[in-house]
């Protein structure tokens, strides 16, 4: 048959209801959003759980050697491939005593230029970072400058840092922004995700000092556990088996659908078809129900999918693959299902009709 009459065919297979393209596509439609929505609901139960880790600060590893700690190298970790951002604190003797609270001073501690993306900071100008509780005591707001017993004290932003589990601190603290010179105390590197190497980077940051007192490093919350293995936990998922089952699902469904017209096929075979004829038409039919699918799909997993906070490409072409999967597998078998289909058989196909 040429392709116009394979077309005319499948058409009229198609708008007689023969073909039941509507019943195979919202069938094969049905499975793929229950087996994609699934998906997308555990995948985004785990994009939760590494946004809360990286929330709580468990992703933020400090080493501590007081005064051995070289700011610059801390601040240029940042540039290396996973590390999200880095930078060094240094304690310091140094108070501000606000006029409205002089019995409550703000310890104050100087930072590297880096420190601010370590912590969240959100910064307007130049100026001293506040603690949540500095902002709540003093009810400072973003413009706000810090009136204290020496002077006022410009105030360049604030940051986060609740009472989770993490290192306590810097609360109730004031950070003052410096140059990454001299000698400092503390480098914070945050390591998304984290990753064994974070030991030895932090390693070489280390100046010249006393050999007999070690440094530390230790995880700034650790709460939430050591690490966080995303791609181990995605590839154990329990929806893991959402394409195979898809691809089963479709399998299922192409042959079933040809199988149920065996004495409609045979009867053309008898008329003089040939089996490549019948793979022709199955194949334009497959293609149509795959199209209603398409569209009945797409608007679903697209409107679940944005129906999350953030972005979901790779959620989002997991879905795809699972719609891909059931057409796929339904287009295999329903063209397994018309080769299976022999002339010979006709009278059997028409006893059992």
């Amino acid at each position: 048959m040429r392709v116009a009459a394979v077309l005319r065919e499948a058409w009229r297979n198609i708008a007689s209801g023969t073909a039941r393209t509507r019943t195979v596509a919202i069938v094969a439609a049905g499975t793929t959003i229950l087996l994609a929505g699934a998906d997308l609901i555990v995948t985004h139960q785990f994009v939760e759980r590494w946004e809360a880790f990286v929330r709580s600060g468990a992703s933020i590893s400090v080493l501590t050697a007081v005064g051995r700690v070289d700011a610059a190298r801390c601040d240029r970790l940042a540039e290396v491939p996973g590390v999200s951002a880095a930078g060094a604190l240094r304690s310091t003797s140094r108070q501000l005593a606000p006029v409205v609270l002089q019995r409550s001073p703000i310890p104050v501690s100087e930072v590297s230029p880096g420190f601010s993306g370590v912590i969240g900071a959100i910064t307007h100008s130049d100026g001293v970072l506040v603690g949540p509780e500095v902002v709540d005591a003093l009810g400072l707001g973003a413009a706000d400058a810090l009136a204290t017993t020496t002077g006022v004290v410009r105030v360049g932003g604030g940051y986060r840092y609740p009472d989770d589990g993490r290192r306590p601190g810097l609360s109730y603290a004031a950070l003052a922004p410096v140059l990454a010179a001299q000698a400092f105390d503390e480098c914070w590197i945050d390591v998304r995700p984290a990753q064994e190497m974070t030991s030895a980077l932090l390693s070489t940051l280390l100046l010249l000092g006393d050999e007999h007192d070690p440094p530390t490093i230790a995880q700034l919350n650790p709460t939430m556990g050591a690490t966080f293995d995303g791609p181990a936990l995605f590839a154990e998922r329990i929806t893991r088996g959402a394409g195979p089952c898809a691809a089963l699902a479709g399998l299922i469904l192409g042959f079933s659908g040809v199988r149920s017209r065996r004495l409609e096929f045979a009867s053309a075979l008898h008329t003089g078809a040939s089996h490549g004829d019948l793979c022709s038409i199955v194949t334009a039919e497959t293609v149509a129900w795959g199209v209603v699918t398409t569209m009945l799909t797409v608007p679903v997993v697209v409107l679940l999918r944005t129906s999350f906070d953030g972005g979901g490409g790779t959620s989002l072409a997991l879905s795809m693959s699972v719609m891909c999967a059931v057409w796929l597998a339904g287009l295999a078998g329903a063209l397994s299902g018309a080769v299976a289909i022999r002339e010979r058989h006709l009278f059997r196909y028409f006893k059992e009709r």
